[in-house]
């Protein structure tokens, strides 16, 4: 059978796109789970936090046990976004690096409106389940 450098091209290209597209449903579906984090300092912020990440797309953060917020999320490879319509009311886009049980959060666009969001997600979550 003779294969074009049409086809070959066409073929690379499909192949390509599905890898990407696998790859950041890893991601997203990777990123899902029960995330905890002790905080000590500061005053404000203090105490045990969770932020649970539903495989559907919702989260729920709760502190020492008491739901805050909620909203939805969304990740890719590298990538969190977090849309809260209530609480602080704003999106927040993170890089995410995981590490075995731990991941980090480097801000990379927060709305101004939450800045509490941004102090938690300063400090390293355990992934607990």
């Amino acid at each position: 059978m003779r294969v074009s450098m049409r086809t070959g091209v066409v073929v690379a290209t499909v192949a390509t796109i599905a890898v990407a597209v696998a790859s950041a449903g890893l991601a997203a579906g990777g990123m899902a789970g029960k995330y905890t984090a002790t905080i000590n300092s500061p005053a404000q912020i203090k105490g045990t936090w969770s932020l649970n990440l539903k495989p559907g797309g919702g989260y729920v953060v709760s502190l020492n046990g008491r739901s805050l917020a909620d909203g939805t999320w969304s990740a890719t490879p590298t990538t969190i976004t977090f849309r809260e319509p209530d609480g602080c009311g704003g999106t927040g886009t993170y890089v995410w690096k995981k590490a075995k049980a731990v991941v980090r959060f480097t801000p990379k666009r927060e709305d101004p409106r939450c800045q509490v969001r941004r102090a938690v997600l300063a400090h390293p979550f355990v992934q607990a389940r």
